[in-house]
């Protein structure tokens, strides 16, 4: 069996580190001035979400994986890796958070391709308990407050289970590092782009885990038009880990 290989580590401070304000810019930037689409971005994050699920599992071939989609695009996201690691060979279900008809636009796109593949859509509760990994990409960067509904549910499903959270683990608000109730408690988190302060302040520590930086295309362009001192970090692998994280 081919092992799967483990990103290369950068110290954390080797990077900018964003307010949600940032990153909410830099997505604006991408998509008016940069003409990269939402699309093409979603793509990125989550074919890089399935090589992390490979690391964490050393192979994914025959393994359970559930994917815990919102209706946003952080479930978008989602989607891809669930699509990516079906071909791949994982056996994959999808949870969904929302009724398939209240996701946008292009979360939307994102489930009509993977619907195709036959992946089931329709995990639940049990599903997640017994999976070999959890990949949360229930809510994103801008998510508030506490998770509710059927994103509650399948946030207290995955307690004790080995999860892999996208971006930001669902119930932890990054624009202030707090947690106002039920919460993911990832092993690892793929952020994008560059880190949110809000993953290092002390509460939200516990439920990070190891963090992981991936690429998604985002220019030094962009970087540069918001004073941003930049240099790619992604010069060995899409995925890097940071090390050193502190509050």
């Amino acid at each position: 069996m081919i092992r799967a290989a483990v990103p290369p580590a950068i110290p954390a401070e080797s990077v900018p580190w964003l307010s949600v304000e940032q990153m909410i810019e830099v997505d604006r930037l991408m998509i008016e001035e940069m003409r990269i689409a939402l699309i093409q971005m979603m793509e990125n994050a989550g074919r890089n979400l399935a090589m992390v699920a490979r690391w964490m599992l050393d192979g994914i071939e025959g393994r359970r994986i559930v994917v815990l989609a919102g209706p946003g695009g952080n479930g978008g996201g989602g989607l891809v890796s669930a699509r990516h690691l079906a071909v791949a060979g994982a056996d994959v279900g999808v949870a969904l958070g929302a009724e398939a008809a209240a996701l946008a636009d292009v979360p939307a796109r994102q489930l009509a391709a993977l619907t195709p593949t036959g992946v089931p859509l329709d995990a639940g509760v049990d599903d997640v308990r017994s999976a070999d990994l959890v990949v949360d990409a229930l809510l994103g960067y801008s998510g508030t407050g506490a998770p509710q509904g059927r994103m509650h549910e399948l946030v207290e499903a995955s307690a004790g289970r080995r999860v892999l959270a996208l971006d930001s683990p669902t119930g932890l608000e990054l624009s202030s590092g707090t947690v106002p109730g039920a919460h993911v408690t990832a092993e690892a988190t793929m952020t994008l782009a560059l880190p949110k302060r809000g993953l290092r302040e002390a509460a939200a520590r516990p439920l990070v885990g190891r963090l992981l930086l991936a690429d998604i295309s985002v220019p030094a362009a962009v970087y540069e038009r918001m004073g941003l001192e930049y240099t790619s970090p992604f010069a060995e692998s899409t995925v890097v880990e940071l090390r050193g994280v502190t509050e």
